[in-house]
């Protein structure tokens, strides 16, 4: 995935997927952009249907692969720690697969209840 980091969206700062393809050429057609709420990857499928596709998690390496009769591929990323693995999205339509990978919600401040006694004396 070398050619990543020469993208015209290098602007975005560090790329977590730069050196995950090693040796991949830009004509195998992965795109990855960021996003504000993570990463989006497009996969071309085309000639597979969805039931031929698989995607699968396993210790933090997003793995997908497809076989039909007589081809087959398989691509995996490693997802850098900030991508929430429990909110992986996989879509396919027209020939593309697209995967959403969003980053965790960022922690937001919680207002905590003080409780007090009303019998208390003065």
């Amino acid at each position: 995935m070398a050619f990543l980091a020469n993208r015209s969206n290098a602007g975005l700062g560090f790329d977590p997927f730069r050196n995950f393809f090693p040796g991949l050429a830009p004509w195998h057609g992965l795109e990855i952009t960021k996003t504000e709420s993570g990463y989006t990857v497009e996969i071309p499928v085309a000639g597979f249907r969805p039931e031929q596709i698989d995607v699968t998690l396993d210790q933090n390496v997003l793995t997908i692969s497809g076989k039909a009769e007589k081809r087959q591929f398989t691509r995996s990323l490693l997802l850098p720690d900030e991508i929430n693995s429990e909110s992986i999205g996989a879509k396919v339509e027209d020939g593309m697969l697209t995967l959403t990978l969003n980053f965790h919600p960022k922690a937001q401040p919680k207002k905590i209840a003080v409780e007090y006694s009303k019998n208390v004396t003065q």
